[in-house]
């Protein structure tokens, strides 16, 4: 049982790790598919936006349950995967989304007066290592902990 546990918290911690890594590293894509008129998007605009979204709730979703909601586990690997540690781990990792942000916040606001950046592309910025951050942060936490 601890064997099957420790696979599947390894299989949790890297999930998250390349999924988070990923949002960021594609993030480019989205800015620049996403930054025409809202009366020119196409069908597949709307998908692309909706993909953006859908990915960003995951990540959420993933780091605030374990993603073991859906999965059928036993009540006691559940508890196993969501003991304190994995809860310790995920407050530092909302922590270090918070002070991410707060971070960003400083730096875009500093950047502001040398970029012709709008308000949308700012927090849309924010948002995306907002949504990342926790999920990287609690992959490395683990990591660090030999979870």
């Amino acid at each position: 049982m601890s064997d099957a546990i420790d696979r599947l918290s390894r299989r949790r911690r890297i999930v998250l790790a390349t999924c988070g890594l990923a949002f960021l590293a594609l993030q480019a894509p989205f800015f620049t598919r996403l930054d025409a008129p809202f009366e020119v998007w196409r069908t597949v605009d709307f998908v692309y936006a909706a993909g953006f979204v859908v990915w960003a709730a995951m990540l959420i979703f993933v780091l605030a349950t374990g993603a073991f909601l859906f999965s059928g586990r036993t009540p006691e690997t559940r508890a196993a995967l969501n003991d304190e540690l994995t809860a310790a781990n995920r407050r530092f990792a909302y922590r270090a989304g918070y002070w991410m942000l707060m971070g960003g916040i400083v730096v875009i606001y500093a950047l502001s007066r040398f970029t012709d950046w709008t308000l949308e592309e700012a927090l849309r910025l924010l948002f995306a290592f907002g949504v990342a951050m926790p999920a990287v942060a609690f992959a490395g936490k683990e990591r660090e902990q030999g979870a």
